[in-house]
């Protein structure tokens, strides 16, 4: 008996363009499904969850009403483009937007004459982060410092980067850290 008889079906049973297809399906479903899973290999393994702190640097931000930052509200967070949950906006710093020109031989610090609207901000971010060997990380995201953050709310979404990054003592009974 041939392998493909002359109707071309495998074992006189089963036709090879249907087989092909079949097999086509279950290698996808598997490819699928390895990816899904993945290898182990990008994931941290969490020893704690604990309450922690984000300042984000934001400079030469141009906004007419900078309470849209408003303490206690819940922010989207993205870290490295990859998203990171929602965090509590616990503070909001405003510093002017300066710039370091030479004058007269000795360096000095002026307001940028380039944007007289912009101002530096520095939004201190709440939430609970997983604690690893590596660092902190913030949904699936490692949080350190020099790493690009960006945050969205109603009216506003902006980038900026983390400056620092602290862990905070656990929760006391009133509910807060």
């Amino acid at each position: 008996m041939a392998l493909i008889d002359p109707q071309g079906k495998l074992f006189g049973k089963i036709n090879v363009i249907d087989a092909v297809v079949v097999l086509a399906v279950v290698l996808a479903g598997v490819g699928f499904a390895l990816t899904r899973l993945g290898s182990g290999t990008g994931r941290v393994l969490s020893q704690a969850t604990a309450p922690v702190e984000v300042d984000m640097l934001i400079r030469s931000l141009s906004i007419g009403d900078p309470s849209i930052f408003a303490p206690d509200k819940k922010t989207a967070v993205v870290i490295r483009n990859q998203p990171a949950g929602e965090l509590t906006i616990r503070r909001v710093k405003v510093l002017p937007h300066l710039v370091t020109l030479a004058i007269d031989g000795k360096p000095q610090s002026i307001p940028d004459p380039g944007d007289p609207y912009g101002r530096d901000y520095v939004i201190t971010l709440g939430g609970t982060a997983d604690v690893t060997a590596d660092g902190l990380v913030l949904g699936r995201v490692k949080a350190k410092i020099g790493t690009p953050i960006e945050i969205e709310g109603y009216k506003y979404i902006v980038r900026g980067s983390i400056v620092d990054v602290r862990q905070l003592a656990a929760a006391s009974g009133n509910g807060k850290p």
